[in-house]
């Protein structure tokens, strides 16, 4: 794409921006005060990607669209592993979690022993279970269905397998509250 067509398309690229920076606030912990930098993210990758275009292939705005897509996409799954990162290893962030979100965060021997009846639950589960879970530590269903080569269903159907043994281990999410499973 040549710097003119850019430069012609920016005014409605912005606009697209906006409407799907609206569209995602409040989706993975986003804000209104989140607004402006996605659609800047959202312009930014427009930018960065505009050598890709082919015309033969989309229209600009068809083109423009699914980039926008792509990286709200992105955002959502950065926001969302951050928020996954937070609940299951609170020391992992800095400054560990705040207690108003989780309460009193757990001590560092209570957490030990949450790792070692964490180890001990993925023991237990047989080989195709323990490989989603490794899957899904770092990823979506979607990435891990991708990479454990499987199909989704088939990652949502261990996930529930993977659910009811941890609670059947008294590994849930009243683990670290008081008449929890500890």
């Amino acid at each position: 794409m040549t710097n003119s067509n850019l430069d012609n398309h920016i005014p409605t690229a912005r606009s697209q921006a906006r409407y799907k920076a609206k569209a995602v606030i409040g989706q993975g912990g986003l804000t209104l005060d989140d607004r402006e930098d996605i659609e800047a993210q959202l312009l930014l990758a427009i930018c960065s990607r505009a050598g890709r275009f082919n015309s033969e292939l989309s229209s600009l705005g068809t083109f423009t669209c699914s980039v926008m897509d792509k990286e709200v996409a992105s955002i959502l799954r950065y926001r969302l592993a951050q928020r996954r990162l937070q609940l299951g290893r609170p020391e992992l962030i800095d400054g560990g979690a705040p207690d108003h979100v989780y309460g009193a965060a757990p001590s560092e021997t209570e957490r030990l022993e949450f790792w070692l009846d964490v180890g001990k639950v993925m023991k237990a589960l047989p080989a195709p279970l323990r490989q989603t879970v490794l899957a899904l530590r770092c990823g979506s269903p979607t990435e891990a269905s991708e990479a454990l080569g499987t199909a989704r269903s088939v990652v949502y159907e261990r996930i529930v397998q993977i659910r009811q043994a941890f609670l059947a281990a008294g590994v849930g999410p009243a683990y670290f509250t008081v008449g929890g499973s500890r």
